[in-house]
């Protein structure tokens, strides 16, 4: 550890990890945004994210053998702080003594790693970083080729969405574009576009989710844009035998995603 440790909450380090935590508009215009974790950074690292700075409190941390992270990897980037700064910077209440600026990246859709008969999940409009979140740990619980998110209402490098995904954000492929841009796309792919719906009449269950497909789904408050209903393979629901008329949209991810791998499980 470094003599020199970080001790004034008025540093300007201290300061742009603040700012780049709470602000959206500063993470797009300096490209670099925020991972707090041991999980989180170490899954980030092992997927190639380009760190610029390591912040370390010795108070807080301790090395993780199933979360490892090679701190002497990145000795020429790594800040030592003092308790009172690191809680500060960090946005989690559970300190866990380590804070990583990276540099923010992008994945076009013509460059994804698909398996045969690939699994996707679609979202558009997705608001909530906690949905957001959450879906990315069902893709991954799931191992879905790739979340896809159009038209999106929330950054994917929000603090809230890393820390809902359990670092999931950095496990899976995620691709941000536009719903004509998808469509495109599943037609040149051959992949079917399947549209999660209340309006449809065909159960999810009774569908065959065996091959390629993209499973599209909208918010709670909208649904769906017009355009997926004119450009869908399928549409499918799910059947509520309650009062309302719809789930949680993570919850209808998990649900739908989950009778897919059923499906090909079985198969």
């Amino acid at each position: 550890m470094s003599e020199n440790i970080i001790t004034s909450l008025q540093n300007l380090a201290v300061k742009e990890v603040v700012k780049l935590q709470q602000k959206h508009q500063e993470r797009r215009k300096k490209k670099r945004f925020i991972v707090e974790g041991i999980r989180e950074i170490s899954l980030a690292l092992r997927a190639g994210v380009v760190p610029s700075h390591l912040f370390i409190c010795n108070d807080y941390f301790e090395e993780n053998n199933e979360y490892p992270i090679q701190i002497e990897n990145y000795s020429d980037i790594t800040k030592w702080v003092s308790a009172q700064v690191y809680e500060k910077m960090a946005y989690r209440s559970n300190a866990e003594g380590i804070i990583m600026i990276a540099e923010t990246y992008a994945t076009d859709l013509n460059k994804l790693k698909l398996q045969k008969n690939p699994l996707i999940i679609a979202l558009e409009s997705v608001e909530k970083p906690g949905n957001l979140g959450a879906i990315l740990r069902t893709a991954d619980a799931a191992d879905a080729d790739a979340v896809i998110v159009c038209d999106p209402k929330t950054d994917i490098f929000n603090p809230n969405v890393i820390r809902s995904s359990l670092g999931c954000v950095f496990t899976r492929q995620i691709v941000i574009c536009t719903a004509e841009q998808l469509i495109e796309w599943t037609s040149e792919q051959s992949i079917k576009l399947c549209i999660a719906s209340v309006q449809s009449q065909e159960n999810y269950f009774e569908k065959d989710l065996t091959q390629g497909i993209a499973l599209v789904f909208g918010t709670e408050a909208y649904g769906l844009s017009e355009i997926w209903y004119k450009h869908a393979d399928e549409q499918i629901r799910i059947p509520m035998q309650g009062r309302i008329d719809s789930l949680n949209v993570s919850a209808s991810v998990a649900i739908m995603i989950f009778e897919a791998v059923k499906q090909r499980l079985s198969k």
